[in-house]
């Protein structure tokens, strides 16, 4: 990876943190977490578990449901995934993703990558779906309305993309064919048999029943994420607010599309306090909050990809992003 590339994350990350930390009473913010009611922390494991699961059904739904491949091994794999984002810059945990499931006939590369890109539309979609639902019952906040419209215009621009390789799959063969004319034969004729497998992965937007479910599983994947934000909230407020947990989790997911340091750290404070501020929640109240919640999906997630890389290769190292292993 090019030092740029690290540059231009860690110069996003460094100002977003910035952001968050500008004017902030270091002795307020010491109070609030020492005041925390961390009781609270149970209930969010258990909403982020819930996601993580949800987000697994999802996948192996999209992924056409493998055999040889049970829900188990999805679950190792996509936190893993997580593991290896919080370790490495641009979401490198997808290509993880993509190389450990990859292993599998049935699941070639370029099914797995095409089944990611679908993921991230359903939760534009989803995260869309229920911004929406916030802005309708709270409408004066200007800075989150932006947001959301952003957001709605960003999620019609995928689903057109999609669309067109899901019921136009003849146009999409005949670019992909276009784009790959200029290699040699044989990597030729391997970039196309991938984009077969990624035009394969597109069948799901073909079915009704299939689509109704994937976007089912991810709006329960961010109710659960709604809802660990919402205990997090707990912690440092009396009486939490659903539509701060819901706007806040909307911004996140749109923040996190720009290029950063691993695991995020500082676009989430930034982020976070800045949404928050705008709906009146005191500046060390709401960095606590970010912290909190940030430090406890980076680790509880890092701990299970820890455990699922140990499981799917017999070791806690990445040499798998440099080679093709055999499943365990």
């Amino acid at each position: 990876m090019r030092i740029w590339q690290w540059l231009v994350g860690l110069l996003i990350s460094a100002l977003a943190l910035y952001g968050a930390i500008r004017g902030l009473d270091l002795p307020t913010l010491w109070a609030a977490l020492r005041a925390g009611n961390y009781g609270w922390v149970l209930p969010a494991l258990l909403a982020l578990t819930l996601s993580v699961a949800a987000r697994t059904a999802r996948w192996r739904l999209l992924l056409n449901r493998p055999s040889g491949v049970p829900f188990y091994r999805l679950w190792n794999i996509l936190n893993v995934g997580y593991l290896v984002t919080h370790l490495l810059p641009f979401r490198m945990g997808e290509l993880a993703r993509v190389l450990l499931l990859a292993r599998y006939p049935q699941t070639p590369p370029g099914l797995v990558a095409m089944s990611i890109v679908v993921e991230h539309v359903l939760d534009l979609v989803a995260v869309a779906i229920l911004a929406g639902l916030a802005l309708a019952l709270r409408p004066e906040a200007v800075g989150i309305r932006v947001l959301s419209w952003a957001g709605l215009g960003l999620m019609g621009g995928a689903l057109l993309v999609l669309w067109i390789g899901a019921f136009r799959p003849s146009w999409a063969w005949k670019l992909a064919e276009g784009l790959t004319q200029p290699f040699p034969g044989r990597f030729r004729e391997r970039l196309r048999q991938e984009a077969r497998a990624a035009l394969s992965g597109l069948e799901v937007l073909r079915t009704p029943r299939a689509l109704a479910g994937a976007l089912g599983w991810s709006l329960a994947a961010w109710v659960a994420a709604g809802s660990q934000l919402y205990a997090i909230m707990g912690v440092f407020l009396a009486h939490p607010d659903w539509l701060p947990a819901l706007w806040t989790m909307t911004a996140l997911t749109f923040g996190m599309l720009v290029p950063s340091t691993p695991g995020y750290i500082g676009v989430v404070q930034g982020i976070t306090v800045w949404v928050m501020g705008h709906l009146g929640i005191p500046q060390a109240t709401a960095f606590s909050i970010s912290v909190v919640s940030h430090a406890l999906i980076y680790v509880y997630l890092s701990v299970l990809g820890a455990l699922g890389l140990w499981m799917e290769t017999g070791s806690l190292q990445l040499r798998f992003l440099q080679r093709k292993d055999e499943p365990h």
